[in-house]
């Protein structure tokens, strides 16, 4: 009864409404929308169903009954007893309604229509079923329905029902198909009143398919004509631009879709309809007399190509007008039956003219050269006998597509046929049946989804092509068709956007022909000739407001991008693989393009600059025919432009624009990238963005038109999409800030309110704002406050919606995106809004006093959230903690409130207790995928603590926290300085066997860049998409499922592991550091921090990761072990733990004995820097011991070797080779590790075993030619530092006995004494403050040298040292001269002066004084008078005293009692060398 309720209300007039324009519009788009529900509300086919199930089972009830087979179950029914069809109130409501409305209500045809049909379908079964007698109780008992049909529905009809359902049909027989029509084409002026048609509505298809089985059931009751031709083809055909859709829908409900229902393919259903067959076999028995009407029938059921291609090669009726005079044949059969027969042959399709090589060859009734002849005796039935000349239809079998091949070539030559079959309609029917075939053919569908394997032509084109001439086929004929057509662009011409579908439809299957075609058609402006799509655009389109040219561009233009990309790979290589990538079945180019790269450069570029141009104006232009082509129109640019620079600059970072993977796309991205992130105030490129961006905040909200508001929210997407890219793309180029950027700070108000707007927009808005926000924290000036361009009340309702985190539909991703916003925000220099998304406090509006409105802060939202992190899912968790961690690092007040929220810390440290996370092989992706999330995770968790300790300094009350957050922290302890699960194997095969499969691609080149958001996962580094577009016609590819991609999407996978498992090292670096401040009060913290440096050490040694990939990894792991170790002993100088650190240390330099020297000599330190500087610390705090083993001594002697003998040799080596590279701190770290082991007591060995190695090396030499070369490897200042760290290594050396000796064997002092070096000081005048460096030298390397060889060697080295104070004789009276009158008192000159004293001394005692006195001239009373007095006045030689580095700057005051102890030694020595 609801249904007939409905109909009770259908029909009412117009003017019950206001006389309103836009409410009138409502009305007429509801009248025809009303037409299509009140169809659907009839429900033909299930009321079908439930007649023929009604009018079964009581045929068979009586016949049941009598047999001896027990009676099965029974069928349950299709629908319940209350159903609309068995009431007989219902009945009479409905036809009543219709009857009314029947010719005075066009939009009612439909109904009217549908309901006269289902009243034929009764009667017809009460016609076929007249056992019925309800006085006999052997005979089954009439249904109720056939009751109501011969009681009620005759009482209806002022007459009987058959005539009352004639009149019916005939008082609709001319509005039913014109309102058909105008409901299923593009506008709707018509029948159903302007504003509706089918093709606006979200639901189309489905609704479609209640028009066609209404149009397939009432084909019987109409007379063949334009009308019902062009209803049936319409509500069956498929436009070719959605096509994609219509395969996605009917393969969604293909498993539910029933023969007799509205579900499914209506083209199946023709084919299944005898009715509609009749209708085309009427079609085809008068063509290609009449060929629209046949024509027109097969493009709309020719989505099921291989039917439509077998019937159309198998026609068996040939339609025509005889030639006048014609009476070559003779009749038979019953008198005026129009029979007749040939008596001689007939030519029924003219030839064309043959060349001098081409030759006739017959093939049934059509030969070669195009003609089509019938043989005698051939039958026929004359259709129209009238006039002079007489219609026949002979029954002849013929290729009906090579015929259509053949009659467009008799269009492009000019060639006389009957006008009806060479006009510009008929073509178009043609071309475009040809492009459904073409589009819909197994061999496109393979290529458009890039199956593997090799494409062939479809068949359409090769039957098409049977006819033609030699070096012509179907597709030539069309391509010169179009162009010629094309000449002529001041005139509107249909064919322009159908013979550019057809070529749209051959770029994926055939580019070989499809890029020639473009390189030399005028469509595009190319070398100075050409530009149609502008010409016609400005001339026609814009005029006329209909867009259908353009629209057809921008799709051949973004199917040229795709299959740019998917042919990427071919100008890369010419190996086997990539040959067979070629589309097209004879490559006529290279790589099967047909063109070169450069060409393809060229006209993809010559299309983005029309497009962009249209871009810039198409929100301006005039729109007749559908406002919906301007959505499309700006959507589709947008998803192109995203498309060109997202695979343009999203991949392959490190590869030149020549020799990108996608370098065939960068003339057109370096074009956009001119035209939209250009810093000039020109708003003509960035209009449409912004305009698109107001017009989301205007979305309409209707449940009209749905189908253009989907569109309309699309345009939006894509703009915004599309804006997004822009920014991001800028920040990946560096390129300076863009006026893009400027007018989207401006637009951030309306971007806000585009966020409420509507949800679809939310994740999108979100990007953007992260995008622009992070992009701007680049600018070298302050960047724009997002805060001030929102203004404060826009900024607090932003922030509210905001804090809501997307209730009530809850989307994880539009949560994340929040999260990731507010991140960007607190990191990027946008002071406002990061305090008032972190303080939760409303901004006041205007002068008002009232106190601020005090809410939730997103901190504290998250705080809260986080109360449940164990049920939170792992993405959503990551972007909340990685918020959490960089608002504290950026934010003080951030630090507040995470202590002013009690369970937040406690509950993070519990979670990340409980992981216990294994990388097993039997992981599948979606585990591997969640397990490096938790990773991340616990990243992040280590940053919070690590950002929570450092905010509090080591105290007492803190030992409670520490004690019971220590254990807690037992993962990172034992697991985060780890990298495991790293396949080697895969990554270092992969790149290779990739190489070797594809000559010229490297999988490098698939690598994500920069411009692309951080996920994890199967796609995670490596583009997967870019991959199946580029290789996905090869079967290694995807074809098996152990193929490329499985193991490129297992190499993500694993990188995606690493990379989390980095990130937590990292993480766990600041914290341990942090850690290291409380180690003092807790011996066991120390220890357990210890281990974490051992931890390091030795997985660096026994991971055995290749170095190429964890050199980072390892250098980081050895930065981190070092940061502790140094921190430890400043903390616990003196602790045991040692020991193990610096055996750990030395085993990870001595494993890789090979690699260390090679980094000693290639200056490729950065690892084994921080290896040695820990054997430093280590050692320092060991020789602090008495008792040291005996195998302590050996390690200690391997060290000295490795390190110190051939350590140094190798440094010195790199020094000479690469002066620019090397590091002079490097030699200094080897001599204070040759100072500290120096220094280890009780193990005498080590002397000898050094003095060995030194030898075995020829260190000596290696230094002493070190300071003679130290000059010309001078730095850029002319700073000769490497001589002062030769001579300090030197120094070090004569420190032990038994190398002096060595060293003086080998002259040191006379090797030294003869360099530069040495001639410069010799000439005396040197002064800490004129030349530091050579001062140093002087005074902290040779004088304490020449001063160690005679203590140790005595006597025997007197004459050597007597040479040596000769030899800087004017030195020395400098040194000694410079405290007669000093002006200014440093230690570099104190130390220099007690050491002139001591070595004097030293040769006066071993009785060299009078040697002495006669080869040195100096003065020391001069020197002994000036320091004497100095003694006696402290206060004045305070005052003189005077810092020389910042080290001695600190200790201010202790400088100056260093000076008086050393000047107190000065005067000791000189008075005992007067009184001598």
């Amino acid at each position: 009864m609801k249904k007939a309720k409905w109909f009770d209300r259908q029909g009412r007039p117009s003017g019950a409404f206001p006389n309103n324009a836009e409410i009138k519009g409502y009305y007429m788009y509801c009248n025809g929308l009303a037409a299509v529900v009140s169809l659907t509300m009839l429900q033909m086919p299930k009321v079908i169903k439930v007649l023929e199930d009604e009018f079964g089972k009581v045929a068979n009830s009586g016949s049941m009954e009598s047999s001896a087979t027990p009676q099965a179950e029974p069928i349950p029914p299709v629908s319940s007893e209350d159903f609309y069809i068995r009431n007989d109130e219902a009945i009479t409501s409905v036809t009543n309604c219709l009857q009314e409305s029947a010719g005075t209500i066009p939009s009612c045809s439909l109904a009217v229509a549908g309901w006269a049909f289902l009243l034929q379908k009764i009667s017809q079964l009460v016609r076929e079923h007249t056992e019925w007698d309800a006085g006999d109780e052997n005979t089954p008992r009439a249904p109720k329905i056939v009751e109501a049909y011969t009681e009620i529905i005759p009482k209806l009809f002022p007459t009987t029902v058959e005539v009352g359902l004639k009149q019916l049909f005939g008082r609709i027989s001319h509005q039913l198909h014109p309102v058909v029509i105008a409901i299923l084409e593009s506008t709707s002026e018509s029948g159903s009143g302007a504003g509706f048609s089918l093709k606006g509505e979200e639901d189309y298809l489905r609704m479609k398919n209640v028009v066609a089985a209404l149009v397939r059931k009432t084909t019987p009751y109409y007379e063949f004509c334009e009308t019902l031709i062009n209803a049936t083809f319409l509500s069956h055909d498929v436009e070719y631009q959605h096509l994609s859709d219509y395969s996605k829908f009917v393969e969604g409900e293909r498993p539910v879709a029933l023969e007799e229902s509205w579900i499914g393919s209506p083209v199946e259903k023709f084919s299944q309809d005898d009715e509609t067959l009749k209708l085309l076999l009427r079609a085809k028995n008068r063509f290609p007399y009449e060929p629209l009407p046949f024509l027109r029938l097969l493009r709309g059921i020719s989505t099921e190509s291989s039917a439509v291609i077998n019937y159309l090669t198998n026609l068996d009726t040939y339609t025509h007008i005889l030639p006048a005079g014609f009476k070559e044949y003779d009749d038979f059969g019953p008198e005026e039956s129009g029979n007749i027969r040939l008596v001689t042959d007939l030519l029924l399709f003219p030839p064309r003219e043959r060349g001098m090589l081409e030759h006739e060859v017959e093939s049934g009734n059509m030969s070669s050269d195009g003609g089509l002849v019938i043989n005698r005796g051939t039958q026929g039935v004359q259709i129209s006998s009238g006039g002079t000349r007489q219609v026949v239809a002979w029954r002849c079998k013929y290729n009906g597509l090579s015929l259509l091949g053949r009659i467009l070539e008799c269009k492009i030559t000019s060639q006389e046929l009957r006008e009806d079959l060479t006009n510009d309609i008929v073509a178009s029917e043609i071309v475009s049946l040809l492009t459904v075939l073409i589009a819909t053919s197994p061999e496109s569908q393979a290529a458009a989804r890039r199956a593997p394997g090799h494409y062939e032509l479809p068949q359409a084109l090769g039957e098409a092509s049977d006819m033609l001439g030699r070096n012509r086929d179907v597709i030539s004929l069309v391509f010169d068709l179009l162009d010629t057509q094309l000449g002529r662009i001041n005139v509107e011409d249909p064919f322009f956007t159908v013979g550019l579908d057809f070529v749209n439809s051959l770029v994926h299957v055939a580019p070989g022909r499809v890029w020639p075609y473009l390189a030399r058609s005028v469509l595009l402006e190319r070398h100075g000739r050409g530009g149609a799509f502008s010409g016609y655009l400005c001339a026609v389109e814009v005029t006329q407001g209909n867009y259908d040219f353009t629209l057809a561009n921008l799709t051949l233009f973004e199917s040229l991008v795709e299959e740019a990309i998917r042919s990427s790979a071919v100008h890369k290589g010419r190996s086997r693989a990539l040959v067979l990538s070629s589309k097209a079945p004879e490559p006529s180019g290279p790589g099967g393009n047909g063109v070169s790269d450069i060409v393809q450069r060229e006209i993809l570029l010559g299309y983005t600059r029309v497009i962009v141009d249209i871009f810039e104006s198409y929100r301006g232009f005039k729109y007749s025919k559908d406002i919906a082509q301007k959505l499309q129109i700006g959507t589709r640019i947008a998803r192109i432009f995203n498309t060109i620079l997202y695979y343009a600059y999203g991949v392959d970072e490190f590869s030149d624009s020549e020799n990108k993977l996608t370098s065939v796309l960068m003339p057109s991205a370096e074009y956009l990238v001119s035209v939209f992130l250009g810093q000039g105030e020109n708003d003509l490129p960035i209009e449409p963005i912004l305009g698109a961006i107001q017009d989301g905040v205007a979305t309409p909200e209707s449940s009209l038109y749905t189908k253009t508001l989907g569109l309309w929210v699309d345009q939006v997407i894509q703009m915004v999409k599309f804006a997004d890219v822009l920014v991001r793309v800028r920040l990946y180029l560096d390129h300076p800030p863009s006026h893009l950027e400027k007018r989207l700070y401006a637009n951030a108000g309306s971007m806000a309110k585009l966020y409420a707007a509507d949800e679809q927009y939310k994740a999108y808005v979100l990007e953007l704002f992260e995008s622009l926000v992070k992009s701007s924290g680049s600018f070298s000036e302050e960047p724009p406050s997002l805060l001030g361009h929102l203004g404060s009340d826009c900024a607090n309702h932003f922030v509210t919606l905001l804090s809501s985190l997307d209730k009530p539909y809850q989307d994880e991703g539009v949560e994340i995106r929040i999260w990731n916003f507010i991140s960007a925000v607190v990191s990027n220099k946008q002071q406002g809004m990061s305090i008032l998304l972190l303080r939760g406090e409303a901004l006041r509006q205007g002068r008002t006093t009232a106190k601020p409105v005090k809410n939730k802060s997103m901190l504290q939202i998250c705080f809260d959230a986080l109360d449940e992190i164990d049920t939170l899912p792992v993405e959503k968790t990551l972007a909340m903690l990685e918020m959490i961690s960089t608002a504290l690092n950026f934010w003080t007040l951030a630090m507040d409130d995470l202590r002013k929220h009690p369970k937040i810390l406690p509950g993070l440290t519990k979670h990340v207790e409980s992981f216990n996370i294994e990388f097993l092989p039997a992981d599948t992706k979606d585990v591997i995928t969640e397990k490096a999330c938790k990773v991340a995770i616990a990243a992040h968790i280590a940053r919070i603590l690590a950002l929570y300790t450092h905010s509090r300094r080591p105290s007492d009350k803190d030992q409670t926290f520490f004690k019971q957050l220590i254990p807690r922290l037992k993962y990172y302890f034992d697991k985060a300085v780890k990298i495991s699960g790293y396949r080697s194997s895969l990554h270092a095969l992969l790149p290779k066997n990739f190489e070797e499969k594809w000559s010229g691609v490297k999988l490098a080149q698939f690598k994500k860049t920069r411009l692309r958001r951080t996920i994890y996962g199967p796609d995670a580094v490596y583009d997967i998409v870019l991959g199946d577009k580029v290789l996905g016609f090869d079967p290694t590819w995807a074809g098996r499922a152990d193929g490329y991609r499985s193991e490129v999407q297992e190499a993500n996978l694993n990188l995606s592991l690493v990379q989390t498992q980095v990130n937590l090292l990292s993480s766990w670096e600041l914290l341990a550091v942090e850690l290291c401040d409380f180690a003092k009060n807790s011996p066991d913290l120390a220890k357990s921090l210890t281990d974490v440096v051992v931890a390091c050490l030795k997985e660096n040694v026994e991971t055995g990761l290749p170095s190429n990939v964890f050199s980072q990894i390892l250098s980081r792991r050895a930065d981190f072990a070092f940061v502790v170790v140094r921190k430890i002993h400043q903390a616990l100088p003196e602790s045991d733990h040692f020991s193990k650190v610096f055996t750990s240390a030395l085993k990870a330099v001595h494993n890789s004995r090979a690699e260390f020297h090679h980094a000693l000599t290639t200056t490729g330190m950065d690892y084994y820097r921080s290896l040695l500087r820990i054997i430093y610390i280590s050692l320092t705090a060991i020789c602090k011991k008495e008792k040291h083993s005996l195998e302590f001594g050996l390690l200690i002697v391997d060290l000295l070797d490795i390190v110190v003998a051939r350590g140094f040799k190798d440094l010195v080596q790199a020094a000479h080779q690469h002066p620019d590279t090397a590091n002079p701190a490097d030699i200094a770290l080897v001599t204070g590790i040759l100072q500290a082991a120096l220094r280890i007591k009780d193990i005498n060995e080590i002397h000898t075993g050094l003095a060995n190695h030194l030898h075995e090396n020829q260190t000596i030499r290696a230094a002493t030619t070190l300071f003679s070369w130290a000059d010309q490897l001078a730095s850029a200042d002319g700073d000769p530092v490497y001589g002062e760290l030769a001579v300090l290594f030197l120094l070090e050396l004569s420190s032990v006995p038994v190398i002096a000796e060595q060293l003086a064997l080998e002259n040191v002092l006379e090797l030294l004494m003869s360099s530069t070096l040495a001639t410069r000081i010799a000439v005396g005048g040197i002064t800490p403050h004129n030349n530091p460096r050579l001062h140093a030298i002087w005074s902290r390397g040779l004088l304490p040298l020449a001063l160690n060889l005679l203590a140790n060697i005595g006597t025997r080295y007197g004459r050597e040292i007597v040479t040596f104070l000769k030899y800087f004789e004017a030195q020395l009276r400098t040194a000694l001269e410079g405290w007669k009158k000093p002006s200014v008192v440093v230690l570099p000159a104190v130390n220099e002066v007690v050491g002139v004293g001591m070595i004097l001394a030293i040769v006066n005692k071993m009785g060299g004084r009078e040697e002495l006195k006669g080869s040195v001239n100096i003065d020391t009373q001069v020197a002994a008078d000036g320091v004497e007095y100095l003694l006696g006045h402290r206060n004045y030689l305070k005052s003189l005293v005077a810092p020389m580095s910042v080290d001695e700057e600190e200790m201010r005051d202790d400088l100056t009692e260093k000076v008086v102890i050393g000047l107190g030694t000065v005067q000791t020595l000189l008075q005992e060398e007067g009184e001598e």
